[in-house]
């Protein structure tokens, strides 16, 4: 399994950047660059396709590419908010210092930079290590008491005009302690396979060859849909268990790709699975919408100030509210974390494409006046959170 490097960076600064490609791509890395678009290609689709398989973003930093609004920018944001979704402990995105300059804020709040060249060993020990957590032993699995978890991988691919490629990562259960729960997990698992599979094969009725005749001469460019779904464990033990689901891809001919994300939580109660809700950790949820909402409101905000780098005016928290209204809506997509609980809002929900994707981390103590005595946050707080990514890579052609 090859490591996918995207290499962020101003155009400005592409010669600064290059020998840096040429180095990764020696030692067995698949860098990417914009230098390989060819003429007449959608560049907007090109970079968005390649964004989307990477595994891990460099982002090269300089005076020019810091203070460069536009489509660094956007890429900046958009790996950021694809790290939420990766596992605890997972290298996702590297921010490399080029040349002294002002980090941003949302870039050092999170992630601590490497300077080149002096940092080149540190950098190529990061990306290595990237590598083997996501190649762990397939055959082995993890143990995740009660249960062992193996990954299982493929990819489906089936040429049109468009056609559709679409990778899947999603879990296997075993266990002789609960044997039922593992039996209904897989299931489920394999329904959201499924699921995600029939979604990407409406291409086959949805053929536009007089739009996408033109691409048939180009053998490095093909009309295709591309899906990317890991289906990610976030806790687990005995008697509760909190799985997120992100998929991020782009339509052939968009103008921009998409990421998305649904959680699923779940009680386990005489080896069966309970589907559980944010509202079943409370005592009398429609009485605590408001004050929680609140709560949701302040977290948001502060991330979106943040993010843009200034105080919000009067509009901006106008903005806020309306898009996280107190009616229990916005707490529909949660993790449970062993000390509260993270809501999940994916790019585009609560405000522009652009805005990029949204969190809210509530700790159980925040919670606590609204909590239900003995409810599943008791159970949370003793269970673990799971830093899991083992690998394989199956390909099936359609």
């Amino acid at each position: 399994m090859v490591l996918k490097v995207f290499l962020n960076h101003c155009a400005e600064d592409k010669a600064l950047v290059t020998p840096y490609f040429n180095k990764l791509k020696a030692l067995g890395f698949e860098p990417w660059i914009d230098k390989r678009i060819l003429p007449g290609q959608d560049w907007d689709e090109v970079i968005q396709h390649a964004f989307n398989a990477a595994d891990v973003y460099l982002i090269f930093m300089t005076p020019r590419s810091v203070s460069k609004r536009g489509y660094v920018q956007r890429e900046i944001s958009d790996a950021l908010d694809k790290q939420r979704y990766n596992l605890p402990g997972d290298i996702g995105l590297i921010p490399i210092l080029l040349e002294d300059c002002e980090v941003p804020v949302k870039i050092l709040r999170s992630h601590q930079y490497i300077r080149l060249p002096e940092g080149w060993q540190e950098l190529v020990e990061s990306l290595e290590l990237a590598a083997q957590q996501r190649s762990i032993a397939i055959h082995t699995g993890v143990e995740m008491d009660p249960f062992r978890m193996f990954l299982r991988e493929e990819k489906h691919r089936w040429e049109g005009l468009p056609g559709y490629e679409v990778s899947m990562r999603y879990p296997h259960v075993e266990s002789s302690r609960v044997p039922n729960t593992a039996v209904e997990l897989n299931e489920f698992f394999a329904s959201l396979r499924l699921n995600s599979l029939l979604n990407a094969r409406k291409a086959r009725i949805n053929q536009e060859e007089e739009h996408f005749s033109s691409w048939a001469g180009d053998p490095d460019w093909k009309p295709a849909n591309s899906f990317h779904v890991f289906i990610s464990p976030n806790l687990a033990n005995q008697f509760i268990l909190s799985f997120s689901v992100h998929e991020d891809g782009m339509f052939a001919g968009a103008a921009h790709g998409f990421m998305w994300v649904e959680t699923h939580n779940f009680m386990i109660i005489d080896d069966q699975l309970i589907k559980i809700s944010f509202d079943d950790f409370l005592s009398e949820p429609h009485s605590a919408y408001t004050s929680i909402t609140a709560l949701v409101r302040e977290r948001v905000a502060k991330e979106y100030a943040g993010r843009f780098d200034g105080e919000l005016s009067s509009d901006d928290l106008i903005r806020v509210r309306e898009a996280l209204p107190s009616d229990g809506t916005i707490f529909r997509n949660f993790i449970i974390t062993p000390i509260g609980i993270t809501f999940l809002y994916p790019q585009g929900e609560l405000f522009g494409h652009a805005a990029g994707a949204f969190g809210a981390d509530l700790s159980f103590n925040d919670l606590r006046p609204w909590l239900k005595p003995g409810g599943p946050h008791t159970f949370a707080q003793h269970a673990s959170a799971i830093s899991w990514d083992p690998g394989i890579d199956d390909e099936v052609h359609e």
